[in-house]
C-alpha cells in the first residue's frame, strides 16, 4: 500500500515539474521536502493500520475532555 502511495506521489511531482518553471534552488528544496515526506510515510510502522476500538474511544474521550489544552505555539515559546 505504501509503495503505491509513493509511486502516485512521485508521479504527481514529475507532472508538476513538467508543467511549471521553478528556480533551481527551490527545486532542490522541493525535492528534499518530497523525499522526507515519502520517507516518513514508508518508515512509519503503523502506516495503513486501523485503530482499535479502545484507541478510538480514548481519542473521543480526550477530544471531549474539559481539560485545558495548551497551544503548540505556547509550548514552543516556553521550551525553545
Amino acid at each position: 500500500m505504501a509503495t503505491g502511495f509513493a509511486f502516485y506521489f512521485l508521479l504527481c511531482y514529475y507532472e508538476l515539474m513538467a508543467t511549471i518553471t521553478i528556480p533551481k534552488k527551490l527545486t532542490g528544496e522541493i525535492k528534499s521536502f518530497i523525499v522526507r515526506a515519502i520517507e516518513e510515510v514508508l518508515n512509519d510502522p503503523d502506516f495503513g493500520l486501523e485503530l482499535t476500538d479502545r484507541a478510538k474511544r480514548r481519542l473521543r474521550e480526550a477530544a471531549g475532555s474539559k481539560r485545558k489544552n495548551i497551544p503548540f505555539s505556547e509550548i514552543k515559546k516556553k521550551y525553545y
